[in-house]
């Protein structure tokens, strides 16, 4: 994407991939920029831009960017930077470390319906259950081999490359492990201490922990439970989240035609499919996602929340299902729903809320 808008720009530009680098060569990003300073001033260009992949893996990258872009400011070069990574945590690490004021994150999500249907033809019900992968299209009529592949290119280096490379992460099996029934029961509320107990390992505190850490990779979102009294929220039982289908249907025992007709299952798999495309707009767009239950355990499913502002989704896959819940919370807070949403076949139907302006909610 990044090299098709330097493309259709009329400002030069070069690429460079910090892979297969070594990680410790501190000359490395020095050496690339000195580069297009040649450039420049042996074609006498006003403007130049270097694109950076991968930058992550290079250690103290972001040291290395700021004494770059700081030499240039004073000498009056117009060098633009775009630094490109594939890991948010360590990405942000360094940009707030060492680039504070220098730099505008544009933030990248996993592919939404209108992107896979217009790029590869998918149906909704496949990416209700596949999620939003393009590299892994190919491959879902192979539902084992899709699993490996998932398991192996996406799921394994963000646990144990990403998460590892910024984090000190003293169990590592407890980490995946947390990880894995995070997925699994992706849409539920789970406590903590019942999330110990089904692991038997580890203690509260770090697993916690561990949910953040992947709330940061985008993989996993502890969804807390909205009520007026912050103090309430942050003690609040979460809901596990995934950011991503795929994620989910990794490990579950359902195949995609089982899923289908199994009508429990399939109502889980499209509240967890919505679950996750606003998990992962709560991040492009700047809304907090949350749920709502209170004491009669009457439950809205997502609660949307930007200020004061917040906005109501219920969904309904199935018609075992009432809107009690939902119908109680907007009762409740009347005053600040701007937006109250039945998703599904008696509401707005699921393919028309995949295109839906989140951010037009609130």
């Amino acid at each position: 994407m990044v090299e098709q808008f330097a493309r259709s720009q009329k400002v030069p530009f070069d690429f460079f991939a910090a892979d297969g680098v070594n990680r410790y060569d501190s000359s490395w990003i020095p050496r690339c920029w000195q580069e297009q300073r040649i450039k420049m001033d042996l074609h006498q260009e006003k403007e130049r831009i270097i694109i950076i992949d991968e930058v992550q893996k290079i250690d103290n990258w972001s040291e290395l960017v700021k004494k770059e872009w700081d030499a240039d400011t004073r000498n009056g070069r117009n060098i633009k930077a775009i630094l490109l990574g594939s890991s948010r945590v360590l990405l942000q690490k360094g940009l707030e470390e060492s680039l504070a004021e220098r730099f505008e994150t544009i933030k990248m999500g996993y592919w939404d319906l209108k992107e896979m249907q217009e790029a590869f033809g998918m149906s909704l019900n496949q990416y209700i259950y596949f999620g939003g992968f393009p590299g892994l299209v190919d491959v879902i009529a192979d539902e084992n081999r899709w699993r490996n592949l998932i398991e192996d290119s996406i799921i394994s280096p963000i646990l144990s490359r990403d998460i590892l490379e910024v984090e000190e992460i003293r169990n590592y099996a407890l980490l995946r492990q947390v990880f894995e029934l995070a997925c699994i029961e992706s849409a539920k509320e789970l406590s903590l201490t019942k999330l110990q107990n089904s692991l038997n390992s580890g203690t509260v505190p770090t697993i916690k922990t561990y949910l953040t850490i992947l709330d940061q990779t985008m993989t996993v979102k502890p969804l807390q439970k909205y009520s007026p009294s912050v103090i309430r929220e942050k003690s609040s039982v979460p809901k596990l989240q995934v950011y991503n289908s795929g994620f989910r249907n990794r490990y579950v025992q359902h195949t995609f035609e089982q899923a289908l007709t199994n009508q429990t299952e399939w109502g889980r798999q499209v509240e967890s499919a919505v679950g996750a495309h606003l998990a992962n707009h709560s991040i492009l767009d700047g809304f907090e996602l949350m749920y709502w239950r209170n004491e009669h355990k009457l439950e809205c499913d997502y609660v949307l929340k930007k200020g004061e502002r917040i906005a109501a989704i219920e969904v309904k896959s199935g018609s075992a299902k009432n809107t009690e819940g939902f119908e109680a919370f907007k009762k409740n807070y009347p005053d600040r729903i701007s937006s109250a949403l039945i998703v599904g076949p008696e509401g707005l139907p699921l393919e028309d809320f995949f295109r839906l302006k989140l951010e037009e909610l609130l």
